[in-house]
């Protein structure tokens, strides 16, 4: 609860200047930038955490590795979570920061999952229907999910559609399940 109040002052912090600066967009896409980077090196997340790096050093990485791709303002933001040693909680002020973009924005995350990709097409057609569907603009997250056997599964906040083959199978032995115990019920008579 503590580290939860601690990041999300500075998520809210960040964006209330990205708004007053009409920057909501622009600095939503470079922290998600540092955020994949981030996911993507789990060394440097250690790096950024360990209590015996200088902050000095701290910087000068952060400085080298996004400073071509993130705005002055993004970097003095990381900067002023190293100042106050709160580098492990940077990747959640991050995502607390895209959260409050997503919700300015009305956008809505739709965790789609599929047996293999889609083709540009079809997630064209299938973002264009649930944003019919919810009245919001959707950013998909996509996941190859191979246990779903075919179709596809969407979960939109807490609504989920199934569409698998798997679920369509487990349907369908409900069913005969209880037509069988509905037979068995009425040959007893």
């Amino acid at each position: 609860m503590i580290s939860e109040i601690v990041y999300s002052k500075y998520s809210q912090a960040m964006f209330n200047i990205a708004n007053e600066q009409h920057k909501i967009e622009q600095y939503d896409n470079e922290l998600k930038t540092i955020r994949d980077t981030l996911q993507m090196n789990p060394s440097l997340q250690k790096f950024l955490v360990h209590p015996r790096v200088p902050e000095r050093v701290k910087k000068h990485i952060i400085f080298e590795i996004f400073a071509d791709d993130v705005s002055p303002l993004v970097l003095q933001f990381m900067y002023v979570m190293i100042d106050r040693r709160r580098e492990g909680a940077l990747a959640a002020a991050i995502d607390g920061f895209i959260d409050l973009s997503r919700a300015a924005q009305n956008i809505e995350v739709a965790r789609i999952h599929v047996i293999k990709p889609l083709s540009a097409k079809e997630e064209a057609e299938l973002v264009a229907g649930l944003e019919k569907l919810t009245g919001k603009k959707i950013e998909p997250l996509y996941t190859a999910d191979p246990s779903i056997i075919g179709g596809i599964v969407i979960r939109i906040g807490d609504r989920l559609i199934d569409g698998s083959l798997l679920r369509q199978l487990q349907d369908m032995e409900h069913a005969l399940l209880q037509a069988n115990v509905t037979n068995e019920v009425t040959d007893a008579k």
